[in-house]
């Protein structure tokens, strides 16, 4: 490769960065196919909308589970909540289990009445014939699946659709039997904690075909009622009761004074470092911080685009750790390369040989960390769960920069200005004596960097 090649390269790369430091931030429109726009919101734009509730504020409700019940019921429970959250549009929302009780914040949100009718308030339901005694019940919230609203034209109006269980002896056999015993023109009575919610008729269009039945609330009604009401039968569908313990109301003032400090501290950190490697290494300094920058695009990528990360104030703290952790990397390449200069390499050979060197000890540095992290996302939950992630990503992304992107880099540069030692402080070590170290670089043109 030529010099000028070298330089183009650089160039390039040094656009795309910008571009790519552009792209993380700015937000702009873009016709859409069909009409309208589409608004492109960047990486932090995107990063923002999964703040947690440390950041952003929302409500935090814990539960109490009833005495008794199984662990395997709880563990259902928690997934049963968080699919009913993400239908009901609460994408953010965290539901972790906490021993016996169940923890679910939901970043955002402002009211705790909006979370509650999400949810809905958890209940004993049951369907029942005849007199609506106890004995009446044939049916309870074991035997449903699910519950949706659906139109069922200006006469009927709106109505949930209840799916049952399947097989002998569930919830769509069980209502089948009923619908038999009751017949047409015949009552069913739905009951939650006891008390009567609803007593449909029965006709030809409750009972439909793949264990599903739809109750109507007839002429006039609206979409909200069937809403509510569809919320009450799911009430039911929980694996354990639960009665709320606690809740509490996060302002977002605190999570938005929080963020500010929080990007304040990484933004010092990185002139810091950027500063410290400058002066400690000139130009290899500047590659470092090259690197770093390329890092700092791809992390916040990967911030973006991970279904999983819920940035939270200990998340940035990970962040940091990472970025932090990025540079220690950098520093023990170029201390490799410092002691295979000093044995009288020629620089070209030292860069090659202190790269091949430092990958053992990155590596091993680094799988101890992702270990940890590892730990702390399977056993932790919450916050320390966003901790795990980011961190995680932080330090494999570090590493493939470290280890591939410092890399090109220093090759690049050797080809731009393959003697220049002195601007990488190398020709002016002491050894331990206080002799100073005096390599002999023969001049060529191109330098042994892999290259043929």
């Amino acid at each position: 490769m030529t010099k000028n090649k070298a330089i183009v390269k650089f160039a390039i790369i040094g656009v795309l960065v910008v571009i790519g430091i552009l792209m993380s931030f700015v937000r702009f429109d873009v016709p859409a196919v069909g009409g309208g726009t589409w608004t492109y919101i960047g990486f932090w734009g995107a990063i923002e909308n999964k703040m947690g509730i440390d950041l952003q504020g929302g409500v935090l409700a814990v539960f109490d589970t009833e005495p008794g019940a199984s662990s395997s019921a709880i563990d259902a429970t928690v997934t049963r909540l968080e699919r009913q959250l993400a239908q009901r549009g609460f994408v953010e929302a965290t539901v972790v289990r906490q021993g016996t009780q169940i923890r679910v914040e939901a970043p955002g949100v402002h009211d705790p009445d909006e979370l509650f009718e999400a949810i809905g308030t958890p209940a004993e339901i049951d369907f029942r014939t005849g007199a609506g005694t106890e004995a009446d019940i044939f049916l309870s919230g074991e035997h449903l699946e699910s519950a949706r609203v659906v139109f069922q034209g200006h006469q009927e109006g709106f109505g949930v659709e209840v799916t049952f269980t399947g097989g002998p002896g569930g919830g769509g056999q069980r209502f089948r039997d009923a619908v038999q015993q009751v017949g047409v023109g015949g009552q069913i009575l739905i009951f939650a904690n006891g008390e009567q919610i609803s007593n449909p008729t029965i006709n030809d269009a409750t009972v439909g075909a793949n264990n599903t039945a739809v109750i109507t609330l007839g002429r006039g009604s609206t979409q909200a009622q069937a809403d509510r009401f569809r919320i009450q039968i799911e009430s039911g569908l929980f694996e354990v009761r639960l009665d709320i313990a606690e809740t509490a109301n996060i302002p977002p003032t605190l999570g938005q004074g929080a963020l500010r400090a929080g990007i304040i501290a990484f933004l010092v950190a990185l002139v810091f470092i950027f500063l410290f490697m400058y002066f400690l290494y000139r130009d290899m300094g500047l590659l470092s911080n090259l690197s770093l920058l390329v890092y700092a695009i791809l992390f916040l990528g990967a911030l973006a685009v991970v279904e999983m990360v819920q940035l939270t104030l200990p998340g940035i703290a990970g962040i940091i750790l990472a970025l932090a952790m990025a540079v220690d990397a950098n520093i023990i390449i170029f201390e490799r390369i410092k002691d295979e200069y000093k044995s009288g390499k020629r620089l070209s050979v030292a860069v090659e040989s202190g790269f091949n060197k430092s990958v053992l000890t990155i590596v091993d540095a680094n799988i101890t960390t992702i270990i940890a992290a590892g730990a702390l996302f399977f056993f932790g939950t919450g916050a320390i769960q966003g901790f795990a992630v980011t961190l995680l990503l932080g330090v494999i992304i570090s590493m493939f920069c470290s280890l591939v992107i410092l890399r090109s880099f220093a090759k690049l540069y050797l080809y731009i200005n393959p003697h220049n030692s002195k601007r990488l402080r190398l020709s002016q070590l002491k050894t331990l004596s206080g002799e100073e170290v005096k390599p002999v670089i023969k001049k060529q043109r191109k330098l042994n960097l892999g290259d043929n």
